[in-house]
């Protein structure tokens, strides 16, 4: 089981890129990824992978496996 949920803030663990990311690396989940199928995750399962909200320049969604993810905690 997850310990990500939608409505979690999480930020994206450093040294983890996708094209489009901003800089500030923080953004809320929205949903785990509904469309992904067996042969789009490799052995990865459908649940472990989530939908991230970005504000900022415009809102762009992106879809990160948990292992990249860290919940955001001000510091």
């Amino acid at each position: 089981m997850s310990k990500f949920k939608p409505g979690d803030l999480v930020r994206i663990k450093d040294g983890t890129h996708q094209e489009g990311m901003p800089g500030h690396r923080v953004g809320i989940i929205i949903e785990k990824a509904p469309d992904m199928t067996p042969k789009s995750l490799g052995a990865s399962d459908p649940k472990d992978i989530m939908q991230i909200l970005f504000l900022g320049h415009g809102r762009q969604i992106l879809r990160f496996h948990v292992m990249f993810l860290e919940h955001f905690t001000a510091s």
